[in-house]
């Protein structure tokens, strides 16, 4: 039997019904507002970008973008991450006198997955992108991911920090092709330590190395992590980046949030753009993160200009399925009404919405008192105004 597509959204899209959306835009709030208070301005992109914003960008691989065709024969595609538009937006509009640029968004994504199987081919990020500035900055916006978080009223969750360059440093010194240098850095970031192992091995690598990939679960902790960790690299970007994640963890400390922060030096960044000091966020009970960031020191230079950058995505769809916040919508008012009471209540009505109310008119005009009473509860709604005109009663 063929599907009636009439009746359904396509794999990976969904509806949004009422409760659950009036508590994401609620969320989306509260974040943006955290965002703003620090001195963040909104920024906005277009849903259609052409396809060589994001080509070669280290952003979702293209396999992931839905593509399409203009009249022109130019190649468009459906933004599948924010950062490479905001970069595009830097580079085209600013110089480097105008440093440190902060901006904040909330929009959709758009990703083509090969199999669903849960995962969204549309989704919501709100994120932040901060050009201009070094440790300081990567700290900052650390702090502002936690601040947001707690805003929203997530209190069980931890930022694992991590440095694109800690594995890459060691790796560069190995004399491995490229390509076998990428597919360990993918085993490494996915904690596949056997299949990094039998890939060094192969190369007949260094003991040293090995065996740092060997300790690769026990690289996953509190700041302790980071004086093994400097012990165990002999090669000065694998130092540097100890020595980063250090500078940072010193900022985080006078922020007051290093109870949220702990370290796992084999996080080297999902997105290929990523240089330095990377990010994510997991909450209690989840096997995935809520939030990701990083440096991106390089990305900027591709559309004009060599901004260093730092930011995050939250996804916003994962957060609030987390809080739990699909309840229906209730509260408020509800006006009902004779035809002799119309204008009266419509003017209650507006009264009511000017104080920040919530009021629903009832469509049924005149009918008895214990109508209105029963549609209020059934609808969740606290308050019944009745007009009649001249009479006038509220529950």
């Amino acid at each position: 039997m063929m599907k009636d597509n009439k009746r359904h959204t396509p794999d990976g899209f969904k509806d949004s019904l009422p409760g659950p959306y009036q508590f994401k835009l609620k969320l989306k709030q509260k974040i943006e507002n955290t965002f703003y208070l620090a001195g963040y301005s909104p920024i906005s992109s277009p849903m259609l970008e052409y396809a060589e914003v994001f080509e070669g960008a280290g952003s979702a691989p293209p396999r992931q973008m839905y593509r399409l065709i203009d009249r022109e024969g130019d190649v468009l595609t459906l933004r599948s991450d924010m950062t490479p538009p905001v970069a595009r937006i830097a580079a085209t509009n600013y110089t480097p006198a105008d440093l440190p640029l902060r901006f904040y968004y909330t929009e959709n994504a758009f990703r083509c997955h090969q199999s669903y199987k849960g995962k969204a081919g549309e989704f919501t990020e709100s994120g932040v992108e901060l050009l201009g500035g070094g440790a300081e900055a990567d700290a900052e916006v650390i702090a502002l991911a936690v601040n947001c978080l707690r805003a929203a009223g997530l209190t069980e969750f931890r930022v694992y920090m991590g440095h694109a360059g800690f594995f890459r440093g060691a790796l560069e010194e190995s004399g491995m092709a490229e390509e076998d240098k990428a597919a360990a850095l993918r085993h490494i970031a996915g904690h596949n330590i056997v299949a990094a192992e039998a890939l060094l091995r192969g190369k007949k690598l260094s003991y040293g190395l090995i065996k740092l990939t060997e300790r690769l679960n026990m690289l996953t902790g509190d700041a302790g992590i980071l004086d093994e960790a400097g012990g165990l690299v002999h090669n000065e970007t694998s130092a540097l980046a100890v020595s980063a994640l250090r500078e940072i963890y010193d900022a985080l400390t006078d922020y007051g949030l290093t109870e949220y922060i702990l370290f796992d030096l084999g996080m080297t960044g999902t997105l290929d753009y990523y240089t330095g000091a990377v990010f994510r966020v997991y909450a209690r009970g989840t096997g995935f993160s809520l939030l990701d960031g990083g440096r991106y020191d390089n990305l900027v230079k591709q559309y004009g200009q060599d901004f260093p950058a730092v930011g995050f995505s939250l996804k916003l769809d994962n957060l609030a399925a987390i809080l739990d916040g699909g309840e229906p919508l209730s509260g408020g008012a509800l006006i009902a009404y004779t035809r002799a009471g119309r204008k009266e209540a419509f003017l209650k009505a507006a009264e009511l919405r000017a104080e920040g109310i919530r009021t629903e008119n009832s469509l049924t005009v005149g009918a008895p008192r214990e109508y209105y009473e029963a549609e209020a509860r059934a609808r969740g709604i606290e308050r019944v105004y009745y007009f009649e005109g001249g009479d006038a009663w509220g529950i």
